[in-house]
C-alpha cells in the first residue's frame, strides 16, 4: 500500500491545491474583474476554507499572479561568475529561461493572458512583478559586469528579455499546442535571426 504521508505525495498534493486556488482566482477575475472578488469568494469557488488560501498565498495579487520568479541560487551564481557559455546575452536568456522552466502549466498561462489584457489593475500589478524581476536581473548583471557596465546597456537587455517574455505570451495565446517554454525560444530565435 502506497504511503500517503510520505513528503512527495504531499509536496505534489500542495501543488495541485496552490494550482486550483490560482486558476479559481484566474476565472474570478475573468469574470468580475481583480476587485470584484474577496478570499472569501476564492474559499467558495475552490472549495476550501479562508485559512487554507492564505496557507499557500499571501493576498489576492499573489493567488492571481502564482509564485513570484525564482531562479535557482547555483544558476544565478553560475550566472554572475561569468557562465554558463561567457556571452552576457545568452546567458541571461539562459538564465530567464530558467525562471520559467516551472512554469509551463499552459492554460494557466492563457487564463493569465486574458485576464490581464481584460483587467487595468491586474496589468499594473503584472507590470510592477516584472519590473521587481528586471531589478533582480540588472543586480546580476551589475554583480557580473561591475559597476561601470552602462546602466543604459543593462536596461536595453532587460527590455528586450521583458519583450521577449511579452511576445512568448501573445504566441502561447495564439498557439496553445506549444509550451510557453518553446515560444520563449521561438522569440529569441526569431529575434537573433532578424538581428544577424
Amino acid at each position: 500500500m502506497p504511503d500517503l504521508c510520505s513528503p512527495n505525495r504531499r509536496e505534489a498534493k500542495r501543488v495541485q491545491t496552490a494550482l486550483r486556488l490560482q486558476e479559481c482566482g484566474l476565472q474570478l477575475t475573468l469574470e468580475k474583474g481583480f476587485d470584484g472578488w474577496t478570499i472569501d469568494d476564492l474559499a467558495v469557488a475552490a472549495d476550501v476554507s479562508r485559512r487554507t488560501v492564505f496557507n499557500y498565498f499571501d493576498g489576492k495579487a499573489d493567488v492571481v499572479l502564482g509564485p513570484g520568479i525564482e531562479v535557482d541560487q547555483a544558476k544565478v551564481d553560475a550566472f554572475v561568475a561569468g557562465g554558463p557559455t561567457g556571452r552576457l546575452f545568452d546567458d541571461l536568456i539562459e538564465l530567464a529561461h530558467e525562471a520559467v522552466r516551472d512554469r509551463t502549466d499552459e492554460h494557466l498561462i492563457s487564463l493569465l493572458r486574458d485576464a490581464v489584457v481584460t483587467d487595468p489593475r491586474l496589468l499594473a500589478l503584472v507590470h510592477t512583478r516584472l519590473e521587481e524581476a528586471a531589478t533582480g536581473f540588472a543586480e546580476c548583471v551589475r554583480q557580473r559586469e561591475g559597476d561601470d557596465f552602462p546602466s543604459l546597456q543593462s536596461r536595453l537587455l532587460l527590455k528586450l528579455l521583458l519583450t521577449f517574455f511579452d511576445n512568448a505570451l501573445d504566441r502561447t495565446a495564439e498557439d496553445p499546442d506549444r509550451t510557453f517554454s518553446e515560444h520563449f525560444d521561438a522569440t529569441v530565435a526569431d529575434a537573433r535571426s532578424a538581428l544577424a
